[in-house]
């Protein structure tokens, strides 16, 4: 199983089959849940992720198709969501070093709470178990109409759609790197994480195929990726205090821990406005010639 796309193979085919293999993971997955419910949908994301990416490189192909199962995948991602985004939120506690008396963690009201509040979550068996039965049942249609997409075979047109996709993608981050550095707001941030986690994504799928060290590249876009995510974790928590601190019961504290989250925030939003407009820098260009030569390159030798 390799989520890569071979340049000697038709385009059609290979995205035929990073669908079917990544579907038919996520559905045993589900199914059988060997490490326990936990793991199996932390898996079933990430590879929901996975598909999504695969269709915003080729969507141009498609765009109906795109549309509808883009979405879907976003939906059945949401639904399945809820345990792994308040265990997100006690993570984000542990970021921060104890400094409270005899060792202890001056955030510890803070966490009990946030871990109490996961608990809960996780063992809603009936919500889990309707959105895993509704998660199955679209991805085991989803997998029918993967298998009838209708995609470019010639290796010229499968070139330049794949490189449409991949540029399609650089112009968005690059868009929500501007509004990242004028407006400065969570939602401009999230913009930007989402579309580097693509990008990120798009190097992998597209790896030698892509112009210079793609490997490199790859690795600084999902080190950027996970800064992100951490900014996004921070906003995340903003809200659930804004909700739940009553609830929490010790407000010095979460006023400290307020001012922790802000330090570090602004640590964050400088270090990735920096590392993203490097990392972006002239990225996507002769990207189209790139691929084409590859695939040529790789049908001559196949």
């Amino acid at each position: 199983m390799s989520y890569r796309i071979d340049p000697a193979l038709p385009v059609a085919r290979e995205v035929h089959r990073i669908a079917d293999e990544e579907i038919a993971a996520i559905i045993a997955g589900l199914e059988t849940m060997p490490g326990g419910r936990q793991m199996a949908v932390h898996a079933a994301r990430k590879r929901l992720k996975r598909l999504r990416g695969l269709m915003k490189l080729v969507g141009g192909g498609n765009e109906a198709f795109h549309d509808r199962y883009n979405r879907l995948f976003r939906d059945l991602s949401r639904a399945l969501s809820h345990a792994r985004d308040a265990d997100a939120l006690v993570e984000t506690v542990d970021r921060f070093p104890d400094e409270g008396k005899a060792g202890g963690s001056d955030l510890q009201v803070v966490r009990e709470h946030l871990a109490s509040r996961r608990d809960r979550i996780v063992n809603e068996t009936s919500a889990f178990d309707e959105a895993r039965a509704t998660t199955l049942a679209g991805l085991r249609a989803a997998r029918e109409a993967f298998a009838g997409l209708d995609l470019p075979d010639d290796p010229d047109e499968g070139a330049a759609l794949l490189a449409r996709g991949a540029r399609d993608m650089v112009r968005k981050a690059k868009r929500a790197l501007r509004r990242a550095r004028k407006r400065g707001g969570a939602d401009d941030f999230h913009e930007l994480r989402k579309a580097l986690k693509y990008h990120w994504m798009h190097l992998g799928l597209l790896d030698d195929m892509w112009p210079g060290a793609s490997s490199v590249r790859r690795k600084r876009a999902n080190a950027l990726g996970d800064l992100l995510g951490e900014l996004n974790d921070i906003a995340n928590m903003y809200e659930v205090l804004d909700a739940e601190e009553q609830a929490i019961g010790a407000p010095e504290t979460v006023a400290r821990f307020r001012r922790k989250l802000e330090k570090r925030e602004k640590v964050l939003r400088k270090a990735i406005l920096a590392r993203a407009g490097a990392l972006l820098e002239g990225e996507g260009k002769k990207l189209r010639k790139k691929i084409g030569r590859a695939m040529a390159k790789s049908g001559k030798a196949a």
